[in-house]
Protein backbone atom coordinates (compact mmCIF):
# COMPACT_ATOMS: atom_id res chain seq x y z
CA UNK A 1 0.00 0.00 0.00
CA UNK A 2 0.96 3.42 -0.93
CA UNK A 3 3.22 4.60 1.97
CA UNK A 4 1.80 8.59 2.50
CA UNK A 5 -1.97 6.86 1.99
CA UNK A 6 -1.13 4.41 4.57
CA UNK A 7 -0.15 7.18 7.10
CA UNK A 8 -3.18 8.89 6.44
CA UNK A 9 -5.43 6.18 6.85
CA UNK A 10 -3.90 5.51 10.43
CA UNK A 11 -4.52 9.04 11.07
CA UNK A 12 -7.70 9.23 10.13
CA UNK A 13 -8.51 6.12 12.42
CA UNK A 14 -7.13 8.47 15.45
CA UNK A 15 -9.40 11.02 14.91
CA UNK A 16 -12.13 9.01 14.67
CA UNK A 17 -11.43 7.41 18.23
CA UNK A 18 -11.26 11.18 19.03
CA UNK A 19 -14.65 12.12 17.78
CA UNK A 20 -16.11 9.05 19.19
CA UNK A 21 -14.74 10.21 22.43
CA UNK A 22 -16.29 13.43 21.88
CA UNK A 23 -19.16 12.12 21.20
CA UNK A 24 -20.18 10.95 24.12
CA UNK A 25 -20.64 14.88 25.42
CA UNK A 26 -24.06 14.99 26.28
CA UNK A 27 -26.15 17.43 23.62
CA UNK A 28 -26.36 20.14 26.45
CA UNK A 29 -22.99 19.78 27.54
CA UNK A 30 -21.63 20.24 24.31
CA UNK A 31 -23.87 23.27 23.09
CA UNK A 32 -22.82 24.70 26.76
CA UNK A 33 -18.97 23.63 26.22
CA UNK A 34 -16.82 26.19 23.29
CA UNK A 35 -14.19 23.51 24.41
CA UNK A 36 -15.74 20.82 23.91
CA UNK A 37 -17.05 22.43 20.77
CA UNK A 38 -13.57 23.09 19.23
CA UNK A 39 -12.15 20.15 19.87
CA UNK A 40 -14.96 18.49 17.64
CA UNK A 41 -14.96 21.10 15.27
CA UNK A 42 -11.07 20.85 14.49
CA UNK A 43 -10.94 17.56 14.81
CA UNK A 44 -13.78 16.84 12.04
CA UNK A 45 -11.84 19.48 10.17
CA UNK A 46 -8.43 16.99 10.23
CA UNK A 47 -10.32 14.02 9.67
CA UNK A 48 -12.01 14.94 6.59
CA UNK A 49 -8.79 16.78 5.55
CA UNK A 50 -7.50 13.06 5.94
CA UNK A 51 -10.03 11.57 3.93
CA UNK A 52 -9.49 14.46 1.17
CA UNK A 53 -5.92 13.67 0.79
CA UNK A 54 -6.37 10.23 0.53
CA UNK A 55 -8.79 10.76 -2.10
CA UNK A 56 -6.56 12.90 -3.70
CA UNK A 57 -3.24 10.61 -3.35
CA UNK A 58 -5.46 7.65 -5.28
CA UNK A 59 -6.64 9.39 -7.61
CA UNK A 60 -3.14 10.63 -8.87
CA UNK A 61 -1.89 7.16 -8.46
CA UNK A 62 -5.11 5.70 -10.58
CA UNK A 63 -4.22 8.43 -13.43
CA UNK A 64 -1.14 6.61 -14.40
CA UNK A 65 -3.07 3.44 -15.23
CA UNK A 66 -6.35 5.09 -16.82
CA UNK A 67 -7.73 8.42 -17.70
CA UNK A 68 -9.66 10.33 -14.64
CA UNK A 69 -10.15 13.71 -14.71
CA UNK A 70 -8.52 16.46 -12.25
CA UNK A 71 -10.87 16.94 -9.17
CA UNK A 72 -11.63 20.74 -9.67
CA UNK A 73 -12.46 21.03 -5.39
CA UNK A 74 -12.40 19.29 -2.70
CA UNK A 75 -15.96 18.03 -2.87
CA UNK A 76 -14.99 17.13 -6.85
CA UNK A 77 -12.64 14.51 -5.22
CA UNK A 78 -14.98 12.57 -3.86
CA UNK A 79 -17.37 12.97 -7.32
CA UNK A 80 -13.90 11.37 -9.43
CA UNK A 81 -13.20 8.62 -6.89
CA UNK A 82 -17.26 7.78 -7.93
CA UNK A 83 -16.34 8.08 -11.30
CA UNK A 84 -13.13 5.56 -11.04
CA UNK A 85 -15.63 3.29 -9.45
CA UNK A 86 -13.98 3.43 -5.94
CA UNK A 87 -17.51 4.60 -4.54
CA UNK A 88 -20.58 4.24 -4.45
CA UNK A 89 -23.06 7.02 -5.38
CA UNK A 90 -24.95 7.31 -1.97
CA UNK A 91 -21.77 7.38 -0.40
CA UNK A 92 -19.84 9.68 -2.94
CA UNK A 93 -23.04 12.30 -1.84
CA UNK A 94 -22.50 11.93 1.86
CA UNK A 95 -19.08 12.86 1.23
CA UNK A 96 -19.15 15.83 -1.04
CA UNK A 97 -21.16 17.35 2.26
CA UNK A 98 -18.59 16.43 4.51
CA UNK A 99 -16.05 18.28 2.27
CA UNK A 100 -18.64 21.35 2.30
CA UNK A 101 -18.84 21.24 6.12
CA UNK A 102 -15.04 21.57 6.36
CA UNK A 103 -15.09 24.23 4.04
CA UNK A 104 -17.28 26.30 6.38
CA UNK A 105 -15.17 24.78 9.10
CA UNK A 106 -12.48 26.60 7.57
CA UNK A 107 -13.85 29.72 5.94
CA UNK A 108 -16.98 30.61 7.68
CA UNK A 109 -16.06 29.37 11.26
CA UNK A 110 -17.60 32.28 12.78
CA UNK A 111 -20.95 31.29 11.45
CA UNK A 112 -21.09 27.54 12.68
CA UNK A 113 -24.21 26.13 14.78
CA UNK A 114 -22.90 24.32 17.24
CA UNK A 115 -26.53 21.69 16.98
CA UNK A 116 -24.86 20.82 13.01
CA UNK A 117 -21.52 20.24 14.48
CA UNK A 118 -23.37 17.91 17.02
CA UNK A 119 -25.67 16.70 14.49
CA UNK A 120 -23.05 15.26 12.64
CA UNK A 121 -21.08 14.00 15.57
CA UNK A 122 -23.69 11.69 15.31
CA UNK A 123 -25.32 11.28 12.65
CA UNK A 124 -21.99 11.31 10.10
CA UNK A 125 -18.99 10.11 12.09
CA UNK A 126 -19.39 6.37 10.88
CA UNK A 127 -18.91 7.79 7.21
CA UNK A 128 -15.29 8.32 8.31
CA UNK A 129 -14.60 4.70 8.69
CA UNK A 130 -16.44 3.90 5.89
CA UNK A 131 -14.13 5.83 3.82
CA UNK A 132 -11.62 4.09 5.11
CA UNK A 133 -12.93 0.72 4.48
CA UNK A 134 -14.03 1.55 1.56
CA UNK A 135 -10.26 2.64 0.31
CA UNK A 136 -8.71 -0.11 1.80
CA UNK A 137 -11.19 -2.72 0.19
CA UNK A 138 -9.94 -0.65 -3.21
CA UNK A 139 -6.82 -0.84 -2.39
CA UNK A 140 -7.01 -4.45 -1.40
CA UNK A 141 -9.20 -5.87 -4.14
CA UNK A 142 -7.47 -8.83 -6.32
CA UNK A 143 -4.57 -8.76 -3.90
CA UNK A 144 -3.80 -4.92 -5.16
CA UNK A 145 -0.87 -3.72 -2.56
CA UNK A 146 -0.95 -0.43 -4.64
CA UNK A 147 -2.38 1.61 -7.24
Amino acid sequence: MDERIKEHLKRLNQYYLQLLELRQTSRDEFLADGVQRAAAERTLQIAIESCLNIGNRLISLLQFERPLRTPESYADIFTVMLEAGILDADFAARLVDMAKFRNRLVHLYWDLDADTTYRILHDNLDDLKGFQEVVVDFLNRDNRTAP
